[in-house]
């Protein structure tokens, strides 16, 4: 490639698109909040995870652990909203990261995002595949190996992963809402019948906040929130950017935290103070549903587990959606084959990037098989992964902000946006991040080994993205000065 050649490359317009065909859609703040939602798995989470924060974590304080993540997560947004408004690039965590670090820690951090996307979706065809076995067995039916439930969930999650983001949001915020209504009917109606021993304010107390292992009810509920951040990957396909991105990222926090607070509480109520810390820690797989058999009666119990089903569903679909998008604005950038970055000519989406998603779930949840691994340990094992993942990229996001908006000060971020938000996020973010160090092992379910070979894999990700820019930039400048989309 000629000298001026490169020049010219160089002084293109960085498009999001190829051949004049590009990501396109009108998303508006619910189409992002519940296609984000639907990340989360508000059901899968209850009936997965809550009973960990109370026989694991801080016991009966678990409703106010849930409020203090919340507060957290509030501040990161802070940061992020506004970095969303003045860094219009494609890419959330990479692009940020790249405006603010530079693109060699931007580079790094987007293969690390990627490689925890690539975790989490291959821990829930676990899950999957373990929670639709024990529904198909529990109704009478045949016990046929989990993972032929996840070849199914792969295929219809890949499928419709395929078409345009509005097909998707469609499906995700009708099962969204569904699930949400089911698990609100349920803190309704014990709530109602006051529990065991009453409805009681004790979960809101200080003492009940700092009693048992508070770090562990802290990062397991931080947790639960992973996959907000989100929001900020759907900006091409969304109108109005601007304003939608910041106002559904608010709205998905605030929604989670208050959801899981209420839910938590309510199960601490229906099994009651004295006993909810022992019956969680005795059967926190089953706690839920014991309450549930309990106050809601046995039909209630069977749609939930149905129900159940389908959120693990919509959290796969949600989760190969944002993984497709990394994948496709990396391409788009240049470091990756530019054929992932061609958008579907007729549904404008980013088909190409989504079925080698789908091909790489597909070989990574075999190779898992393959070396014997239960559907138990791939979803612990790949899903706490993934956690300490994210929180590390919103982390090092946090100082990028910082970073960003002290070398380009704008007079429409104030003080708390661009300086003292980020930086309480920051010290919130890396308090969580050494708590997930330091219990990792619990994290995860593993053992030590396992979990030092997990931490040193994800520091070795960060540092394969590092290197290679190093490299673009010695010896493909033109694709290095592409990372991130930034113009300088």
């Amino acid at each position: 490639m000629t000298e001026a050649s490169v020049e010219q490359l160089q002084a293109a317009p960085l498009r999001s698109t190829s051949e004049g065909v590009g990501l396109k859609g009108h998303l508006g703040t619910l189409d992002i909040a519940l296609a984000t939602l639907a990340y989360a798995g508000p059901l899968a989470g209850t009936v997965g995870y809550i009973t960990f924060v109370v026989g694991f974590g801080n016991g009966l304080g678990a409703p106010s652990a849930f409020l203090a993540v919340t507060v957290a997560f509030l501040l990161f947004a802070v940061g992020y909203g506004a970095l969303s408004r003045f860094v219009p690039n494609p890419g959330a965590f990479y692009a940020y990261i790249t405006a603010g670090l530079g693109r060699c820690a931007g580079l790094g951090s987007a293969f690390l995002v990627l490689g925890s996307y690539f975790c989490i979706g291959v821990g829930f065809y676990g899950f999957a595949g373990l929670a639709a076995q024990d529904l198909v067995v529990g109704w009478g039916g045949p016990k046929l190996d989990w993972w032929i439930y996840s070849l199914i969930f792969w295929a219809t999650v890949g499928t419709l992963a395929y078409f345009h983001i509005a097909v998707s949001a469609k499906v995700l915020g009708v099962v969204l809402v569904v699930e949400v209504l089911l698990a609100l009917a349920f803190d309704a109606v014990v709530m109602a019948h006051g529990g065991k021993e009453g409805v009681s304010l004790e979960p809101f107390t200080w003492h009940a906040f700092t009693s048992g292992q508070l770090g562990l009810a802290l990062l397991f509920g931080g947790a639960l929130f992973c996959g907000f951040e989100a929001t900020a990957i759907y900006r091409e396909e969304t109108r109005d950017p601007n304003v939608t991105i910041p106002r559904a990222t608010y709205l998905v926090v605030i929604f989670i935290g208050l959801f899981y607070a209420l839910t938590s509480w309510a199960l601490i109520t229906g099994l009651g103070n004295s006993q909810a810390v022992a019956l969680s820690t005795a059967n926190p797989a089953g706690a839920f549903f014991d309450v549930a058999k309990e106050f809601m009666g046995h039909t209630f119990y069977q749609v939930t587990s149905l129900l159940l089903i389908s959120s693990i569903f919509a959290s796969h679909l949600s989760i190969q959606n944002a993984t497709t998008r990394y994948v496709y604005s990396l391409a788009i950038d240049g470091v990756f084959p530019s054929a992932l970055g061609k958008a579907h000519t007729k549904h404008f989406s980013p088909a190409r990037a989504s079925v080698t998603c789908s091909l790489i779930y597909l070989v990574l949840t075999a190779i898992c098989i393959f070396v014997n691994l239960t559907a138990e340990q791939i979803y612990s094992w790949f899903a706490g992964l993934a956690s300490f993942s994210i929180l590390a990229a919103m982390a090092t996001t946090s100082l990028a902000a910082l970073v960003y908006f002290r070398v380009n000060p704008n007079p429409e971020v104030n003080l708390w946006k661009g300086t003292i938000a980020p930086a309480l996020s920051l010290a919130s973010l890396v308090g969580m991040v050494w708590l997930a160090i330091t219990n990792f092992t619990t994290l995860i379910n593993g053992s030590q080994v396992v979990a030092d070979t997990m931490m040193i894999g994800t520091l070795v990700v960060f540092v394969i993205g590092f290197l290679y820019a190093l490299w673009l930039k010695s010896k493909a400048p033109h694709i290095f000065r592409r990372i991130g989309r930034q113009h300088r």
